[in-house]
């Protein structure tokens, strides 16, 4: 009897949604202040944003000719087992599952559970974390069900957040040509070693806020003609958000002073009541919600997916490789994701999880994108169904910016970096532990099946 599978039902908007999704979650709703309490400049503010967006498309442009050339479950997993070897696939799935996407689907249950009690008016603390399980709990018994059910749910929380964006921009647009509020100096201040310092960690919130353009690499077993449509949803997603994220953080800059933004968690709800009164608040309240919801929706998704290759390459994981003989989709790794997230929930803040998180997985989205050169040298061979824009200066240039920014980060965060850096190596005595405690897998591993 065939082992069960996968099944092809996600189409290229499909991909681009959730791509969009996983991109926008709750960051550009709430991580506003915390780069503006750093950037002590309107004009440098956007800057930041640009550059964001610059070292993601770079990164993007990376991803889509590894996804073509190794279109399986999986993502970047995949492409680091095939160019580093089994042990750093390892390392990277430990991370990426226990650090970086866990941390990522708490702090948006957080932000959702925010804005429900809001909205529902609940003022106790401990409502928030009641409603962010449950929400994480609701989504994961939803993608269990099936991958078509998860994706009407991506699409549907998708199109809102994407609304509730056009409607921050023109309601400030719009209420402007009223009543034009006090236009910040967009003169750059002059460079100097602090101003890059600073700059450089808040550019970890805004790379946070940027993150998710590589979801779609993960569900490639569930795309149609995945070698095609995933590189085009990459990319697509990652110019969309960008242009979108500018248009949000110019509006922000117009109404709200910057040392206000700094200090502010809600930034997006104050100018909608600015510009609408309290029905826009309640209405920008709802929508954050209905996006950080959505976020949660996409992560949960493609996070059992990463889990179910790391389980069919190592046996220590091995129980999580399974797919489910009536749904099709990886139960058992989905419920592991729920946990993990729900545990964090309770016991880290926004700020603490996105900077260790994203120092963490920074270093294996670098490993990724040199993978492009170092496979164009060692296995010229392979098909390539897409190419690097601008190779080799596209993933020189974004690699060596990287690792520039990660050594920023550990001289100006050094605690968040060795949190961050020793979760990493937790994984180091479990990777022993599986290859020479547990009995080797028979069937093919992940990383040999996405080139079969």
């Amino acid at each position: 009897m065939s082992r069960p599978s996968f099944v092809r039902s996600l189409g290229l908007t499909d991909a681009t949604m959730l791509v969009v999704g996983c991109i926008v979650g709750a960051g550009i709703f709430r991580s506003a202040g915390a780069i503006a309490g750093h950037v002590a400049s309107p004009s440098a503010t956007l800057v930041l944003w640009l550059l964001g967006g610059l070292l993601s498309l770079g990164g993007a442009l990376c991803y889509a000719e590894l996804a073509a050339m190794f279109p399986a479950t999986g993502g970047d997993y995949i492409f680091i087992t095939q160019t580093y070897g089994r042990f750093w696939g390892f390392l990277f799935g430990w991370t990426k599952v226990f650090v970086e996407r866990t941390g990522t689907i708490a702090i948006l249950g957080k932000v959702f559970g925010e804005y429900a009690s809001v909205v529902l008016g609940l003022r106790q603390e401990w409502t928030v974390q009641v409603l962010a399980a449950a929400a994480i709990l609701l989504l994961t018994s939803v993608n269990i069900l099936g991958v078509r059910w998860g994706k009407y749910a991506q699409n549907v929380f998708t199109a809102l957040k994407i609304f509730a964006l056009v409607s921050v921009v023109c309601a400030g647009v719009a209420a402007a040509f009223h009543a034009p509020p006090a236009h910040p100096s967009w003169s750059l201040p002059p460079l100097s070693a602090s101003l890059v310092q600073s700059a450089g960690v808040a550019l970890v919130f805004v790379l946070w806020t940027y993150g998710g353009w590589t979801e779609a690499a993960y569900v490639a077993e569930e795309v149609q003609d995945p070698s095609r449509n995933i590189p085009r949803a990459i990319i697509g997603g990652v110019l969309l958000t960008a242009v979108l994220y500018l248009l949000v953080n110019w509006t922000y800059l117009l109404w709200v002073p910057l040392t206000e933004l700094a200090q502010s968690k809600t930034v997006a709800a104050t100018i909608m009541q600015r510009c609408a009164g309290q029905a826009g608040a309640l209405f920008m309240a709802i929508m954050i919600g209905c996006s950080a919801f959505g976020a949660v929706n996409g992560y949960i998704l493609t996070g059992g997916r990463i889990l179910y290759a790391l389980g069919k390459d190592h046996p220590l994981f091995a129980w999580l490789g399974a797919v489910h003989p009536r749904f099709h989709t990886p139960a058992g790794a989905l419920w592991i994701n729920a946990l993990v997230a729900i545990g964090l929930v309770c016991t880290k803040t926004f700020d603490q999880i996105a900077t260790y998180s994203t120092l963490a997985i920074t270093v294996f989205f670098t490993m990724a994108v040199f993978a492009v050169i170092i496979l164009r040298r060692t296995r010229p061979e392979l098909p390539r169904p897409y190419r690097t824009w601008g190779y080799p200066f596209t993933p020189w240039c974004y690699g060596l910016l990287m690792i520039g920014f990660m050594v920023n980060i550990c001289v100006m965060a050094p605690r968040d970096a060795v949190f961050g850096f020793g979760f990493l190596a937790i994984g180091l005595p479990l990777y022993w532990c599986s290859q020479s405690l547990c009995r080797p897998i028979e069937q093919p591993s992940a990383a040999e099946e996405s080139i079969a």
